[in-house]
């Protein structure tokens, strides 16, 4: 193989490397919790009660849809709160709709969540949603 050959392929190869980590998808730093004493009662419930049960819960006016209201008990908002988001492997389902980062975006129609909110909420999630 002549030495222009190989210096083609040199920089060929070089410039498919490039390409491909710069196309690579950029998901984002991994989130770590703020709070490591956030607890389940005290800090996330009463958000989850007063932002979400309305319409996510057994009390709900009106949850048309089947899981609408998954609220039900606390086994149901830890599977909720710790399933894996689709839009963004760093979080999870709850997290992502909360953010604006997954549809449908959470409360729905409504103004979003206080950032510090959220983080309760998300440090909760990251801790491995316990009940606490």
């Amino acid at each position: 193989m002549s030495n222009f050959k190989k210096k083609f392929y040199y920089i060929f190869s070089i410039g498919i490397f490039i390409g491909l980590n710069a196309c690579a998808f950029n998901k984002g730093e991994n989130p770590i919790p703020v709070n490591k004493t956030v607890s389940y009662m005290t800090d996330v419930k009463p958000i989850l009660v007063t932002h979400c049960f309305k319409c996510h819960s057994d009390t709900a006016t009106n949850p048309q849809k089947p899981g609408y209201a998954f609220f039900n008990n606390f086994s149901d908002v830890q599977k909720y709160a710790l399933r894996s988001s689709t839009s963004n492997p760093n979080y999870s389902v709850l997290i992502a709709r909360l953010k604006h980062l997954e549809s449908p975006e959470m409360p729905y129609k409504e103004t979003p969540l206080p950032d510090s909110l959220i983080q309760t909420i998300q440090d909760w999630v990251l801790l491995g949603a316990p009940n606490n």
